[in-house]
């Protein structure tokens, strides 16, 4: 009687806190707490938080036994990811020796948390230019990924949404170092950072009018936060400052170098082309929603009952 009080009063916290141990309708959990520090050199996302902004890494095999980190993305519905369209333009090898790689915090480690899933197709597109215009893609996986508290969807607000963003944050595995040419990280790092009125990024001492109405610009007028080779096809992410609600704005395409002044982060806006999104996916693939507020007894409650689920899965795996 206990268990089945407990499990009704689950289901109920579920229902007002909008989270779930499956994708189901939900998207939009809460980022790690942030830092005002660069990726460039920037902060550690502790591991198990990876479902930062349902981040993903895309990589891809060199050797039998050995694999890279190439660029980020983000999952928007279980068996679909948002990635920019240069991380694919002069690949290699075919996409059976790409993966990508959800749950983690380390390029270098598994774990218990990591789910690995294969390409099906990479939807660039059809009017990428093969530099900076119309760089996004959409990476099908064979397989769905299983939502869980460290695998989560990113939202994607609709081009009719007006937002009052309040706190944004960016998140990368890429270089770790300013004007360098340092090996890339291998461990998640995430960053506050500023959105930048298009116009005033746009002038003649900024980019000199290389951006266009798809592309907004975050970061800081001084530099020194940025991101940096291999954070690309990473998320911007945006709390909206009329509601407990976060949202990918953008994807990281590009900047002229790293960490610089006057030269912040240029990201697609995923408003500009949400629908060439939906297109791509197909009508009949539902928009998840954004999580809800909760009372902290159910947050509470929905944390043991996800941390118990990974324990109990944990324990089947090491038995099998």
């Amino acid at each position: 009687m206990i268990l089945l009080r407990l499990l009704i009063l689950l289901a109920l916290c579920g229902a007002a806190d909008g989270t779930s141990n499956t994708c189901g309708q939900v998207c939009g959990l809460r980022p790690v707490p942030y830092s005002t520090t660069r990726i460039v050199g920037g902060v550690n996302v502790p591991p198990g938080k990876g479902a930062w902004a349902g981040i993903v890494s895309i990589q891809s095999a060199r050797t039998e036994k050995y694999t890279i980190h190439n660029c980020g993305g983000t999952i928007i519905r279980p068996q679909w990811v948002l990635s920019a369209a240069h991380c694919f333009i002069n690949r290699t090898n075919p996409l059976s020796e790409w993966g990508v790689l959800a749950g983690l915090t380390s390029t270098a480690e598994s774990g218990p948390h990591v789910q690995i899933r294969r390409i099906k197709q990479v939807k660039m597109h059809e009017l990428y230019d093969g530099r900076l215009l119309n760089d996004i893609a959409l990476l099908e996986l064979e397989q769905p990924f299983e939502c869980t508290p460290s695998i989560q969807l990113a939202c994607l607000p609709g081009p009719t949404v007006t937002l009052s963003p309040l706190n944004c944050y960016v998140a990368g595995w890429g270089r770790t170092e300013a004007r360098t040419v340092a090996s890339k990280g291998s461990i998640l790092k995430e960053a506050k950072v500023l959105l930048i009125d298009t116009q005033l990024c746009n002038s003649s001492d900024w980019y000199g009018g290389l951006l266009q109405p798809e592309n907004l610009c975050a970061g800081y007028e001084k530099g020194g936060t940025s991101t940096c080779q291999g954070d690309s096809g990473g998320p911007l992410i945006c709390k909206d400052g009329k509601a407990d609600i976060f949202w990918e704005l953008g994807l990281t395409s590009y900047a002229i170098g790293c960490a610089r002044p006057k030269k912040p982060s240029v990201f697609v806006s995923t408003q500009y082309f949400h629908n060439w999104i939906v297109k791509q996916i197909g009508q009949s693939s539902s928009t998840p929603a954004p999580v809800q507020s909760c009372p902290s007894l159910c947050k509470k409650m929905l944390q043991f009952y996800n941390l118990l689920q990974e324990l109990l899965k944990f324990l089947k795996a090491e038995s099998a």
